[in-house]
């Protein structure tokens, strides 16, 4: 994947959003918080379909910092996870 495909502002947000995580070592999740705002910053970044399925991907981890249980909290981060997924192998796939 080049850059031209996934721009570097993207890949650092993503990073940097999942890093205290990775540095944690738990079992927890990344926080919500810090993912929706990485997300939103990718769908700023891109236009059209990739544009669309990062915002999915936003809407989804920002409904999870509400939701009012924990399976449902796991349903819509994997969700988000998916559209994450899904953008960025359409990006690849250019």
């Amino acid at each position: 994947m080049t850059e031209r495909a996934f721009p570097c502002e993207t890949a650092a947000a993503l990073a940097e959003a999942v890093r205290p995580w990775l540095d944690h070592h738990g079992d927890e999740p990344p926080p919500a918080d810090a993912i929706v705002a990485a997300l939103r910053t990718a769908e700023a970044e891109h236009g059209g379909r990739e544009r669309d399925l990062w915002g999915h991907a936003a809407s989804n981890a920002a409904c999870a910092l509400t939701a009012v249980d924990h399976l449902t909290t796991r349903l819509l981060l994997s969700t988000a996870l998916g559209y994450t997924r899904l953008a960025v192998n359409l990006m690849a796939s250019r």
